[in-house]
């Protein structure tokens, strides 16, 4: 089903908070950035950088992102998380073309690679290899990662009763089902990820590239606009985009 005026509505409603949010709790955005850090001579930590370029997408600064993420392809180059998140701020910015040649490159680092000592588990790492997939525009092969990280994640959190109950949960296996092409069973998780808690986040649900597929079903906005009761739920930190260490 298409999108209706309603549905812009609550898109634009999102942005409209999170930029309020923005200018009240956030400025500035990232002391890691400031003058003190040059003044040290010390790099701005990534995952500050990576926070500051998620907060930037959700409250709708696109370009604020696209300068943020290469600064941090610039202090981290050979890092899979700086292309990824550079590829996403190009493709959010429409620069399709650059944003392509993130992912390419994204999928030839981390062709053959085993592991990341002691930063990247190993669906991280995967969840890269699916987006250095889709990016290049390889969608089959991109599914297979992404069909992998999701029963993975399944299995291993699935409860003895069969009832996933943790929002966090919840919400990234509605990303991973809607990545991998399964949008029945990603419309059910994000039902059940609202129905069990899980907050605006920053507004970031409403721009998270791994459900814009969903986003023409009308069953995800009703689902959506069950959240505008305020913040709520934990913070689950399985989520692949919050959890990369410092």
């Amino acid at each position: 089903m298409g999108l209706t005026i309603r549905h812009v509505v609550w898109a634009s409603a999102v942005l409209a908070v999170g930029s309020f949010v923005y200018v009240v709790a956030f400025e500035p955005m990232d002391p890691s950035m400031g003058p003190q850090a040059g003044a040290v001579g010390r790099a701005p930590s990534r995952s500050g950088l990576i926070s500051t370029i998620r907060r930037s997408l959700a409250q709708g600064q696109v370009v604020a992102a696209m300068r943020v993420s290469e600064t941090l392809v610039r202090n981290y180059p050979d890092d899979p998380s700086a292309m990824f998140w550079r590829g996403i701020s190009r493709r959010l910015g429409g620069n399709i073309d650059s944003s392509t040649a993130d992912f390419a490159t994204l999928d030839w680092l981390l062709d053959g690679l085993a592991s990341w000592p002691e930063r990247y588990s190993e669906s991280q790492l995967d969840y890269f290899r699916g987006w250095g997939k889709f990016g290049i525009g390889d969608l089959d092969g991109s599914r297979v990662w992404f069909t992998k990280i999701a029963d993975d994640l399944e299995a291993r959190s699935m409860p003895d009763d069969g009832e996933i109950t943790r929002s966090g949960v919840l919400y990234n296996l509605a990303c991973y089902r809607a990545m991998s092409g399964e949008t029945e069973a990603a419309i059910e998780f994000w039902e059940r990820a609202v129905e069990h808690g899980y907050g605006q986040d920053g507004g970031w649900w409403a721009v998270d590239p791994d459900l814009e597929s969903l986003h023409g079903d009308a069953r995800f906005w009703e689902a959506s606009a069950k959240i505008w009761g305020g913040e709520r739920g934990e913070r689950d930190d399985e989520r692949v985009l919050i959890e990369v260490q410092p």
